[in-house]
């Protein structure tokens, strides 16, 4: 445990602890209220969250209006009906709750014949955010304001990409360096495919934008490894059955517990992590329990290949 002080603020020094997870990521923030940041709070937030790629706060409580000034915070914030190109009238939540257009319900919830968020009840696969844009996502934070009881299903599994990358082998690493994987949109993370896609097309010629496989975080300036999502991927310049079997060797290299950190959630849960060093998962739970989670994102970058990549010293929680 350690226990970062904090700027004077009007006389009084203030603090919060931060408690690293025993997982190559994620830390617990104790003794701070998100609704009350100010400047200098923050940037000591942001050093911790950089340092240790997702951070936890319990018993929050946060409205969505909360949500969107924490976001904002962050960077510049993005809508999932903009990055889906659909519009905000289709997500029913939004409409009937009121909501801001930068939060997004995560739910299995119905009101009358309308989903009123995404993603329902079933599993969700392994996957960074808007891996398919140009630009994925940068910030990514989730809030729970209900959820089933913790043995009925749906805690969440975030995985470090930096501590994945410093485990590949050298010459692996090698072999890599200078590759990108197309992400084309074609199933979505439910396992459902997309409107207007087909899964009979040639992964090689359906559009996608293409992104290093050694991606190096323009923030910390360490190196990860950029998968996606492995559907609708395809590692430009091999034949479809080098593409499959190199895919095959990193998602299950990536894909190990060892990397990984399982949220059990609660509600008042906020969960803040940096979709650029991650892939996340959920477990499937109980149809009959209602799981409502609000949802925000701050506009990424493109990924890039540092020229000296291979060369970049690992992140300080991948070791």
């Amino acid at each position: 445990m350690t226990a970062t002080s904090l700027a004077d603020r009007g006389g009084q020094r203030t603090q919060f602890q931060v408690v690293p997870m025993a997982a190559p990521l994620g830390a617990e923030i104790r003794g701070l209220e998100l609704k009350q940041l100010d400047d200098a709070t923050f940037k000591c937030l942001h050093d911790a969250w950089l340092d240790n790629v997702l951070l936890v706060f319990r018993g929050q409580s946060m409205a969505a209006e909360d949500l969107v000034n924490l976001v904002r915070r962050f960077g510049t914030p993005v809508t999932s009906s903009n990055l889906h190109q659909r519009r905000l009238e289709e997500r029913a939540g939004n409409r009937l709750y009121h909501l801001p257009p930068e939060v997004t319900i995560v739910s299995n919830v119905r009101e009358g014949d309308q989903s009123i968020g995404i993603l329902g009840d079933g599993e969700v696969v392994w996957h960074s955010d808007f891996s398919f844009k140009e630009r994925p996502t940068a910030a990514r934070m989730l809030v729970a304001m209900e959820v089933p009881p913790r043995e009925l299903g749906g805690n969440t599994f975030f995985l470090s990409c930096y501590a994945a990358y410093d485990a590949l082998p050298a010459d692996m690493k090698q072999r890599i360096s200078g590759m990108t994987v197309k992400q084309a949109d074609i199933i979505d993370t439910a396992m459902k495919l997309r409107p207007g896609a087909s899964l009979d097309a040639d992964i090689r010629t359906v559009p996608g934008p293409s992104h290093p496989v050694i991606s190096t975080h323009p923030d910390t300036g360490h190196n990860l490894l950029f998968l996606g999502r492995r559907h609708g991927a395809y590692v430009n310049g091999c034949s479809l059955e080098e593409s499959e079997a190199l895919l095959n060797q990193l998602w299950a290299h990536c894909t190990q517990p060892r990397f990984c950190y399982e949220h059990r959630w609660s509600v008042g849960d906020v969960v803040v992590w940096d979709n650029r060093a991650t892939l996340h998962r959920r477990d499937p739970f109980d149809s009959k329990s209602r799981r409502v989670l609000f949802a925000a994102q701050v506009e990424g970058h493109r990924p890039y290949e540092a020229p000296n990549a291979l060369a970049l010293p690992p992140h300080p929680r991948a070791l």
